[in-house]
């Protein structure tokens, strides 16, 4: 058997799994457009919704890289009239330019300073220096790394890669130490903890995950009100705060670990530091100049410095320090998700302006038949639809780029504030992706690691997603009034 991997048949330099992808958009996008026009939609949202159609296919097939599904579209929504002919091109490409696309590359850059420095890793290996070495205290440090991490790396999958080495390390320590070759309840403990509570988090700090910037520009774009760093904090935190100590709680419950105590464990942590030495200037410098961004954000409302700006200038200080350089940035994916992010905020505000989101919206509330309901019952039913499409999802952006424009629509037809449906929506999709194993990159990261059955994760995340639905709708209806959110 030749050991050359087979090549696959391809025409004109384009493979026939390419041509699929590509032909199945344009058929279904055309299948929508040719379609006669449903009663209370116009012509261009029919061309919207066409589009919308069209990429949704592109982005479940990929048969090219994701930012060229992007970039792809400001020709499509052009040709294909989706966007007014007059100031086309402007009205495309000013998607790709929003605070939320700046925000979210700025902060990545930072991160990699993070990384480079190995400041990141040895906060977290300090912070579980201290902490212990009894499982329910390793648990709880990962837990903790993970809040910090969360303010400073706006990528769930990279804290991931920061923790998950650690992880595999306290495991093998474990199994030296007890001898155990076979499936681990403290293993699986350890990286569900790492998964979930990573996610947790996320849905309570701006730029801790993509869902929640995508979250702020479309609701900027409805309502014309902008959430800042620190509103969505103090909205944010304490539910996800709530909803992570529970998680971090209920999985030591559901997988109790065989021992109580990590022989070994404190030795393993301590031998980390002392690798490390002492700290280098240019861990200082980034933990300066990180702490002085985090100020700006916190500060926000006094000092009138928007999140982007503050970002910006931190990037800026890496690279007058010479922590970082231009090639370490373009190692960073921040300019693909500027260019997702991008294409995102393009296809919801053709839907959102061209009314397709209203009326797409509009059907699915007859269908929920939530005339009349409370703003409360409301609230529980599309949570519970959001919260539960993470079922087929891969992938956290997507979703919130597809599903936000229809929320959005939903709160006009349920005479609800955009605010009050479309933020803990965005929290949900950002936060809770904890279904199944393919969810999010994280999820597959650890079940990569061969130590979990994927039965494993709906065991925990099933629950931990259902409450948080509960607590939402609550907040959403509770302090969030009482703070004058809506």
């Amino acid at each position: 058997m030749s050991k050359e991997k087979k090549q696959e048949k391809s025409i004109l330099g384009v493979t026939l799994k390419q041509w699929a992808g590509l032909l199945g958009a344009f058929a279904v996008g055309a299948a929508v457009m040719m379609m006669p026009t449903p009663a209370g939609l116009s012509i261009t949202g029919q061309k919207a919704l066409g589009l919308f159609a069209a990429i949704l296919v592109l982005w479940a097939t990929e048969p090219v890289p994701l930012p060229l599904v992007s970039l792809l579209m400001v020709p499509a929504a052009i040709f294909t009239g989706a966007v007014p002919a007059k100031g086309a091109v402007a009205k495309t490409l000013e998607s790709f330019a929003t605070s939320s696309a700046f925000l979210i590359a700025g902060s990545l850059i930072m991160s990699e300073a993070m990384s480079k420095t190995g400041f990141a890793a040895r906060m977290i290996y300090t912070l579980m220096s201290k902490i212990g070495s009894s499982v329910t205290r390793i648990t709880l440090g990962i837990m903790l790394a993970n809040i910090v991490l969360a303010f400073m790396v706006p990528s769930s999958s990279a804290r991931t890669a920061v923790l998950l080495p650690i992880c595999l390390g306290l495991i093998e320590v474990f199994r030296k130490s007890t001898g155990q070759a076979g499936r681990s309840t403290f293993a699986v403990t350890i990286l569900l903890t790492l998964a979930f509570t990573n996610a947790t988090i996320s849905a309570g700090i701006l730029t801790a995950t993509i869902p929640n910037p995508i979250t702020v520009g479309m609701i900027a774009k409805a309502s014309g009100y902008t959430i800042s760093y620190q509103e969505w904090f103090i909205y944010g935190f304490p539910p996800a705060l709530i909803m992570t100590i529970f998680t971090w709680w209920f999985i030591g419950r559901v997988f109790k670990p065989e021992l109580a105590e990590l022989p070994g464990g404190k030795e393993f942590i301590q031998k980390k530091l002392d690798e490390m030495g002492k700290m280098k200037v240019s861990e200082w410098q980034t933990a300066f100049v990180f702490l002085g961004v985090v100020i700006l954000w916190m500060t926000g409302s006094m000092t009138k410095i928007d999140s982007t700006i503050a970002v910006l200038m931190g990037v800026v200080a890496l690279y007058v320090f010479r922590v970082i350089t231009w090639a370490d940035a373009n190692k960073t994916p921040a300019f693909q998700f500027m260019m997702l992010l991008g294409g995102g905020f393009l296809i919801a505000n053709m839907l959102i302006d061209t009314k397709a989101a209203d009326w797409a919206a509009a059907q699915l509330f007859k269908m929920l038949s939530l005339n009349g309901a409370s703003t409360l019952v409301v609230l529980l039913v599309v949570m519970l639809v959001v919260q539960y499409l993470h079922i087929p999802f891969m992938g956290t952006t997507k979703m919130a780029t597809m599903v936000m424009p229809i929320v959005i629509g939903l709160a006009a037809s349920a005479k609800v504030p955009v605010v009050a449906l479309a933020m803990p929506a965005g929290m949900l999709i950002g936060g809770y992706p904890l279904f199944l194993f393919y969810n999010t990159i994280p999820n597959l990261l650890v079940y990569g690691t061969n130590e979990l059955k994927m039965s494993d994760f709906p065991k925990v995340g099933f629950v931990v997603c259902t409450l948080a639905v509960i607590l939402y709708a609550a907040c959403a209806t509770t302090y969030w009034r009482w703070l004058g959110l809506f």
